[in-house]
């Protein structure tokens, strides 16, 4: 039954506990007042109600669902009561194995048969004095606390505890015990939220159970009675000390409990919560302890997973303060310089709408670079989040650098991919890469799976000729096609990402219409207005949904000159 010494410990400790209790219900139980016989003369009884009045009351009484006896007061000579003779039993009680009714049924006409002796131990000195109160006032006691000695099938003895209720009926009793309803629906209401109960009696030591905690224990339904070191057995090896220091505990201060244990189960143990209260005569030591428990397995699990779903989403709440302080930062850092380009005859305007997710791989680069040319590009790394974050700005200042060598496109566009190729296999992107000639108006770019720009010439707006070639990190020695666009005075050139544009439900040639038709739309909205911030703006409000799947970004470039 023990396993570890702490536990052999505490279990001893509760059996010295046991014992103490038990010497002492020996020492203080006063010895029962010797009773009447167990049939009452009817020179005993009130000579007014010796005889039953000429009302049928077995046949009223039988009509009740509940057990009940109607019982005459039998007095000693200083007019108090000694004792209840019961004339009348119905049915219910005949029927219940726990009442000796058919003892009472079988009473010859006249005569009683005395509670004292058919229910050892239910004639306490707080029964009498109920018993004296409701004859004396006439108001009836309800929920009476009532016990008594009862003999099983195998022989022996079981204590009966139950509430009952006494009624004054003239100068007779009637005592009404708890239909066997409110047991059918106990019964109902143990299965149904996994309890059960159990009392033990230290005198006797024996353990009564419910069939709600039969079954939680792994046992019949019908068992009714157990050992205690059965149940205790049961409980997890590693819940024992706790449990062993807190019964421990209420058997010797009296002190209700209400802990969490673990018992054996199928599978896996079982978390079970016990609430328990002492058994006790007022004055009198502790007798035992009556004692709830439930299987709160399932309800423990819950609450476990509503912890860690809590905490995941703390951590996910967090992650995502995080990436919110990324794009606070990242679209600051997205923003051109005013007049950065003002020299070489360019104006810009870039506009950026982050995911509902969070932030993306959206990225973009201007820059006037030595030789007195431009770079504007537009990127998008793969995925969302910090790692996009991270790998879009790594291909952004690699471009950078790169761009100040002065190489042509085609190479940047071959270097950059292989940046991206070192980087692993998750490490992919798509560009589009372009270096302006101002001298001669000339642009050159590189599309890497990247969707073609859209160039607004004179009020139309329409896709400009691809050149297409792989994304950025697919294949190690990416070859790229530069194709060059010569622009006039007045022309807009809008590089985008593929968040602009891409739908679920529509066709990627259906979107690319339609962002040429709100750049056609909204630059003669505002001819003659040369607020390019505005017409950014303006596209990606009527190309956003209102739920972004994916992050956008727009650079427009205008040549001015």
């Amino acid at each position: 039954m023990y396993g570890r010494p702490e536990q052999a410990d505490h279990g001893a400790s509760l059996r010295r506990t046991v014992e103490r209790l038990r010497a002492e219900h020996r020492l203080a139980r006063p010895a029962e007042p010797a009773g009447p016989p167990p049939l009452v003369p009817e020179a005993d009884l009130d000579p007014a109600l010796a005889r039953p009045p000429d009302l049928d009351l077995h046949h009223l009484l039988d009509a009740l669902p509940q057990a009940a006896v109607l019982a005459e007061p039998v007095l000693d000579e200083s007019g108090a009561v000694r004792d209840l003779a019961a004339v009348i039993v119905n049915d219910a009680a005949v029927r219940d194995p726990h009442h000796p009714g058919q003892v009472h049924r079988d009473t010859p006409e006249g005569r009683g048969v005395s509670l004292r002796e058919a229910y050892p131990g239910l004639w306490t000195a707080a029964f009498a004095d109920t018993v004296g109160e409701v004859l004396r006032t006439g108001y009836a006691a309800r929920a009476v606390p009532a016990r008594w000695q009862h003999p099983v099938p195998d022989g022996s003895t079981r204590t009966r505890r139950e509430r009952v209720t006494v009624h004054r009926l003239g100068r007779r009793l009637l005592l009404v015990w708890p239909d066997a309803r409110t047991e059918e629906i106990a019964r109902a209401a143990q299965r149904i939220a996994r309890v059960g109960w159990a009392e033990w009696s230290l005198p006797d030591d024996r353990l009564d159970i419910s069939p709600g905690l039969a079954v939680l224990l792994g046992l019949a339904p019908e068992t009714d009675a157990v050992p205690v070191g059965l149940v205790l057995r049961r409980v997890t090896e590693t819940a024992r000390p706790a449990l062993y220091r807190d019964l421990d505990r209420l058997l010797s201060t009296g002190e209700d409990i209400d802990v969490l244990t673990e018992l054996y189960g199928v599978g896996r143990p079982r978390r079970v919560r016990l609430v328990a209260e002492a058994l006790r005569e007022e004055g009198g030591p502790v007798e035992g302890l009556r004692a709830v428990l439930q299987d709160v397995t399932e309800l423990s699990d819950s609450r476990r997973r509503l912890r860690e779903q809590e905490e995941e989403t703390e951590r996910q709440a967090r992650r995502a303060d995080a990436e919110h302080h990324v794009v606070q930062r990242l679209q600051d850092a997205l923003q051109p310089h005013s007049g950065l380009l003002s020299g070489l005859g360019v104006s810009t305007a870039v506009a950026y709408r982050p995911a509902e997710g969070g932030v993306g791989g959206d990225w973009f680069k201007v820059r006037q670079l030595p030789d007195g040319r431009a770079l504007l590009a537009v990127g998008d790394a793969r995925g969302h989040g910090l790692d996009a974050v991270a790998l879009m700005s790594m291909l952004r200042h690699a471009l950078a650098g790169l761009a100040f060598t002065g190489a042509l496109v085609e190479s940047l566009g071959g270097w950059l991919n292989r940046v991206a190729w070192d980087e692993g296999d998750e490490a992919t992107a798509t560009a589009v890469v372009s270096r302006y000639y101002p001298d001669r108006r000339l642009l050159r770019w590189i599309c890497a799976g990247h969707p073609p720009p859209v160039l607004l010439r004179e009020g139309e707006a329409a896709p400009m000729e691809p050149a297409t070639g792989p994304p950025l990190g697919v294949l190690p020695d990416a070859a790229y096609r530069a194709v060059e666009t010569r622009v006039r005075p007045g022309d807009t050139v809008l590089l985008y990402t593929d968040g602009l544009i891409e739908r679920r439900d529509q066709d990627i040639d259906v979107r690319l219409t339609a962002l040429c038709g709100a750049v056609r739309t909204h630059a003669a909205d505002r001819a003659g207005d040369s607020d390019l911030q505005g017409l950014v703006d303006a596209v990606v409000r009527e190309m956003s949904g209102p739920l972004s799947e994916d992050d956008a970004t727009l650079l427009a470039c205008r040549f001015e000159r």
